[in-house]
């Protein structure tokens, strides 16, 4: 039988010890860490089924601590204990406020914390929302990359966004990460006054909910959109931080995050790739978007990337022929996801409408494999509700699918 691993995170290293060793006595695996950041280092890895962690810590405190693990999708249901000198009132609340399951103060027996973690543990068991659960039913990331530019990748960015929110009620963000060239508010008719720029201005340490979600901007379509800078210069302001920063607070609260990315392997897009299911690939038939392509997925390979969270998009950009499509997916060595025919006028008067393809011409072939592709994506996380009326576009891609 697996035994339950428990976090323990404190500075002072006998207690850390004098935890750990009860711990391990009453049978739990006991993982330690010395300080918050050392513990969200190792928390990239490695999830334990609860956290004991102390709130006077140097650098990042525990309320802080606390905070960050409850906005983070991958940690938001792991129970939280907190060890505290003080035990006024006042401190608990802060304790419970920063997200805390239960509250000890030292000096404590550790009989006591061993009982308050198997009662947690027991809760969490029997509501059936353990941690592995958690990331089986976690909001997604959906990422579209391309090291070939023209192949329509932003164009897929927004209308795979919009053909999610018109399927069905849930959240939708829309992110722009490409950011010298400020594509997805132009393409939406969008010019917000908050982006990218003013988010990063604002200070890394200031940056919480009602700040980022102040920056996302509602667009008709029911998505809310984060966008690039208006100026390319600025793109320079914004740091892997700052992007680590709002997708674990964004993929927190939207049920699918849409991120369109830049063509380049740059920190920031490897944190996307991270977090990316699927990342989205696109492609057009010639010999360049291939080889980049093959090349992206060598790197992908070598990261660790499996392509069970690879998705692959042709894009037939050009009316001649190009290469077969038996071609292509005999080099990469995967089958394509979704093939899109060429439709360039409708494009370019999607683009310069500010109306997406999928609004302006929903029925139309190529707007159709797009919300095909939306539903077959999205759908494994929308639960059926018998009673709720289905949406148009989802009645449309229904019948489509010859789906009932």
């Amino acid at each position: 039988m697996t035994k339950e691993r428990i976090l323990v995170v404190d500075d002072n290293k006998l207690i850390l010890k004098l935890v750990r060793d009860y711990l391990t006595t009453i049978g739990f695996d006991v993982l330690t860490a010395g300080s918050a950041e050392e513990a969200l280092t190792l928390l990239k890895s490695d999830l334990p089924q609860l956290i004991v962690s102390d709130v006077m810590m140097p650098g990042i405190d525990g309320y802080e601590f606390c905070r960050r693990l409850k906005m983070d999708a991958r940690t938001s249901a792991i129970p939280v204990v907190m060890l505290t000198a003080h035990g006024d009132i006042t401190e608990k609340v802060r304790g419970f406020e920063a997200g805390a399951d239960d509250y000890l103060v030292k000096p404590f027996e550790p009989t006591e914390l061993g009982l308050r973690i198997k009662v947690l543990l027991s809760r969490v068991q029997a509501a059936g929302s353990d941690v592995e659960e958690s990331q089986q039913t976690k909001n997604r990331v959906m990422s579209v990359f391309s090291m070939r530019g023209g192949v329509g990748k932003t164009s897929l960015a927004v209308n795979l966004a919009i053909s999610l929110a018109q399927l069905w009620p849930t959240r939708v963000a829309l992110i722009d990460l490409a950011l010298e060239s400020d594509h997805v508010a132009m393409m939406l008719n969008m010019q917000p006054k908050l982006t990218w720029e003013s988010l990063a201005t604002t200070g890394l340490d200031r940056i919480d909910e009602d700040v980022i979600f102040g920056h996302l901007i509602s667009h008709e379509s029911g998505i809310q959109v984060l966008a690039a800078p208006p100026s390319p210069v600025s793109a320079t302001l914004v740091t892997p931080k700052l992007v680590e920063r709002v997708l674990d607070i964004v993929t927190a609260r939207y049920k699918f995050v849409i991120v369109d990315l830049p063509s380049t392997y740059a920190e920031s897009n490897l944190l996307a790739f991270d977090r990316s299911d699927p990342l989205i690939l696109m492609l057009s038939p010639e010999l360049a978007s291939l080889k980049t392509t093959r090349t992206t997925l060598e790197i992908l390979n070598s990261l660790g990337h499996s392509t069970d969270r690879v998705a692959t998009v042709l894009n037939h950009t050009f009316p001649r022929q190009g290469l077969p499509q038996v071609r292509i997916e005999d080099a990469l060595g995967i089958p394509m996801d979704l093939v899109l025919p060429y439709e360039q006028s409708a494009y370019v008067e999607a683009i310069n409408s500010g109306i997406p393809y999928v609004r302006s011409a929903p029925t139309e072939r190529s707007a159709m494999e797009i919300q095909k592709f939306a539903y077959k994506l999205g759908v494994v996380d929308m639960p059926e509700n018998d009673d709720a009326p289905a949406s148009p576009a989802l009645q449309r891609v229904r019948s489509a699918l010859k789906r009932p």
